[in-house]
């Protein structure tokens, strides 16, 4: 069953030379008439009793008549209940889009039925201490999300941080075992484990070069390591650890785009540990190695960082903050916002307990402690959140499996 929306413009295009039959009489019906003035032959209504009367001097009809009395009618649904009719049209016969379509007054439904009805699988992964509860402790799990029911599974244990989706491989980094590649079927193929005190965090490919970018937020640096796991590159964020001990910036994800990556922190200067929270997206020149500049700036303790619909988005994590847009605020959490991902329409955001809370006084006036995954939409601001349970307190990165969902 395929839900048709539309606008005004849309519904003129597609009915050009047809009579319009409103289906389900009501208040509904009345605004759309006053938009499609008098192309509106019949009212078309499942309810017996409203057979034989009038909706503002039309005509209302039973479901049976309609094709004797309108042969070649273009249907506007005009009931909440679009759905249930949309399917009732197509075993009636008619096709969405080509013979009905939703009144556009309902637009406004659009976004919370196809939030109600999306069907996508993720993967999170968790940073907490491992567990043997098959639903609770660190790790890597799997959601399953069709329509209003989803489920939720752990298919690797460990403290994993980052995840990444690359074909029908993931990759994820865990304080134990280092950079893991996974296969299909979620069975670890490999992994390298980082240098000790390391506490790998984001991860980003780069294509050109082929290699794989770990932010290391004790380290103050970002490592490489080439297709064969072997460590190749290491890029400071500054001479401040090395010549004062750290970590002092605590980087949390990392972003390639073209020549450039793109690193999180806490602290620009390196003075996080003084309670100096001067978070930023830092950019650097990945053929030199050399710091190019600071593109995004006032960020408190930001994490996740992705190249999205053409601009560089990044989670202000404590405000609770999705950035984008010249470093604007998209849209705001009240939980710690950490785990960005996005399937081409709509933006999946982790949302972790805050454990901060005492630094937000101020800064919000609903602090959550929960955790669970937000579906938002950018454009109507609409969110859907699959809630979490306490077992499973901290997420850190959201990757959208590609192929058929759910």
């Amino acid at each position: 069953m395929t839900t048709a929306f539309e606008s005004f413009k849309g519904l003129t295009r597609a009915s050009i030379g047809r009579p319009l039959v409103l289906w389900g009489a009501g208040n509904i019906a009345v605004k759309t008439m006053r938009r499609v003035g008098d192309r509106v032959s019949l009212v078309c209504d499942n309810s017996a009793n409203m057979w034989g009367g009038r909706q503002d001097g039309i005509e209302i009809v039973d479901p049976p008549s309609l094709r004797s009395r309108c042969e070649d009618a273009y249907i506007v649904i005009c009931t909440t209940s679009f759905r249930e009719v949309s399917l009732q049209l197509e075993n009636m016969g008619y096709q969405a889009g080509h013979d009905f379509m939703i009144s556009p007054i309902l637009n406004d439904l659009r976004i919370i039925d196809e939030m109600e009805n999306l069907h996508v699988r993720l993967l999170f992964s968790s940073g907490m201490q491992p567990s043997d509860d098959p639903l609770g402790g660190g790790g890597v799990y799997e959601i399953v999300v069709r329509g209003s029911e989803w489920t939720y599974r752990k298919v690797v244990s460990g403290s994993c941080y980052s995840i990444a989706v690359r074909g029908e491989h993931f990759w994820t980094v865990d304080d134990k075992l280092g950079l893991i590649e996974m296969g299909s079927d979620y069975n670890v193929i490999r992994n390298r484990p980082l240098p000790t005190r390391s506490r790998g965090h984001g991860l980003a490919f780069d294509d050109e070069e082929g290699l794989f970018y770990i932010a290391c937020s004790s380290r103050d640096a970002v490592l490489a390591y080439d297709s064969d796991f072997q460590h190749c590159r290491t890029l400071p964020l500054s001479e401040k650890h090395e010549r004062e001990g750290g970590p002092f910036h605590h980087t949390n994800d990392c972003c390639i785009v073209g020549d450039s990556l793109y690193v999180s922190m806490f602290s620009e200067t390196g003075n996080w540990k003084r309670d100096v929270f001067d978070g930023a997206v830092v950019e650097f020149d990945l053929r030199t190695g050399k710091k190019i500049g600071t593109p995004i700036r006032d960020l408190w303790m930001p994490h996740n960082i992705a190249f999205i619909n053409g601009g560089l988005m990044v989670l202000d994590s404590l405000r609770g903050a999705l950035r984008g847009n010249n470093a604007s605020v998209l849209g705001k959490f009240p939980a710690f916002a950490r785990g960005l991902a996005h399937n081409g329409d709509l933006y999946f955001i982790g949302q972790s307990r805050n454990r901060n809370f005492f630094r937000n006084v101020g800064l919000s006036n609903n602090i959550s402690i929960d955790t669970g995954v937000t579906v938002f939409d950018e454009i109507t601001k609409v969110s859907r959140t699959l809630q979490l349970p306490s077992k499973v307190s901290e997420i850190h990165g959201i990757a959208v499996l590609p192929g058929k969902q759910g």
